[in-house]
């Protein structure tokens, strides 16, 4: 399981039968240590993440599981939403930038 971060979506025209109708997200996933990481993974989502929001990604049987879809030929899926994560400084092995020790989701007004 890892945090990361919505960058964007993916749209497939031609998919398996057994992925029809779920969403794909394209997560960056997030190091606590420095920026985030340059790769990006493909994940299943079906609790309706939006772009900039931070995730909890689950890999293997454990996405399968979470979507409700054993069967499915997906390797990752959104398992959370993160609202708020407090990391505390003195537990944290090597250096962490004072920004990334807290993070708690703003309410946008409407």
């Amino acid at each position: 399981m890892f945090i990361g971060r919505v960058v964007g979506s993916l749209w497939a025209t031609r998919k398996t039968v057994n992925t029809e109708g779920m969403k794909f997200l394209i997560i960056q996933p997030y190091n606590l240590e420095k920026e985030p990481n340059t790769d990006t993974v493909v994940v299943a989502d079906i609790l309706g993440a939006g772009d900039g929001e931070l995730v909890m990604v689950a890999y293997g049987r454990a996405a399968r599981l979470a979507v409700g879809r054993e069967d499915s030929s997906i390797e990752a899926a959104v398992i959370g939403i993160i609202d708020e994560y407090e990391v505390k400084p003195e537990l944290y092995k090597g250096e962490l930038d004072p920004d990334k020790v807290s993070f708690k989701k703003s309410l946008q007004k409407t």
